[in-house]
């Protein structure tokens, strides 16, 4: 499974809007999907605000980030 967020950080580290999907692969079972959808956003929550420095958040504010997140099942072949 695969998912792509957009999103931009203000220099505080914390999110300038709502990410968006931009890229899905999320397989034919609905309830894995939710759940590793879930588990991203979850993720991305318990992790905000991001701690920079005073420079990297300069650097990074009001830039479009586009992380993908992947995850394979175990013992898939």
């Amino acid at each position: 499974m695969s998912l792509t967020l957009q999103f931009s950080l203000r220099r505080n580290g914390t999110l300038i809007g709502k990410p968006r999907a931009t890229y899905s692969d999320l397989g034919t079972d609905a309830r894995l999907s939710r759940a590793f959808v879930a588990s991203i956003l979850k993720a991305l929550d318990d992790a905000l605000p991001l701690p920079f420095s005073d420079s990297m958040g300069g650097a990074i504010a009001g830039r479009m980030l586009t992380p993908r997140f992947t995850a394979t099942l175990e013992g898939a072949s």
